[in-house]
């Protein structure tokens, strides 16, 4: 039976023959080779791989930008804390006053924890989206 592919079919089935053979890395000729093998012009290479250096960039700054996230919000995890701990204390040590501290406490907490849920990812933010676009620019210049 005479089967057709797409190109997403070919590129998987290739890259699963690929792994099989235990290729880990193909040198700058290889893969000119198998491109003129495949009937790709070299200018279609050349943006191809210009297009997988972009990408991989990108991945590795939202990476990085993530990693900062985390840095970030345990910083303020721990101040939260610190901070909370020392009024409930000094709640604790002023008698006849009512719980007071509990209202910093439940404020300044529903803001670290949305705070933790854009980090996290566990709500969609474009805020923090947009801190990304804006982080990934100032990148972008410190290396130019």
């Amino acid at each position: 039976m005479d089967y057709r592919y797409t190109a997403s079919d070919v590129q998987t089935i290739l890259g699963q023959a690929l792994a099989r053979q235990h290729h880990n890395e193909f040198s700058e000729g290889q893969l000119a080779e198998m491109a003129q093998e495949l009937g790709i012009t070299p200018e279609t290479l050349d943006q191809a791989k210009l297009d997988w250096v972009t990408e991989r960039r990108d991945v590795e700054l939202r990476r990085s930008f993530d990693k900062k996230q985390r840095r970030e919000f345990r910083g303020h995890l721990i101040t939260y804390v610190i901070v909370n701990i020392f009024l409930i204390g000094l709640n604790i040590a002023t008698p006849g006053s009512h719980p007071w501290s509990l209202y910093p406490l439940l404020g300044w907490g529903m803001g670290v924890m949305l705070d933790g849920a854009a980090t996290f990812g566990w709500i969609d933010s474009e805020d923090n989206e947009k801190a990304f676009k804006k982080w990934k620019q100032k990148q972008q210049r410190l290396q130019d």
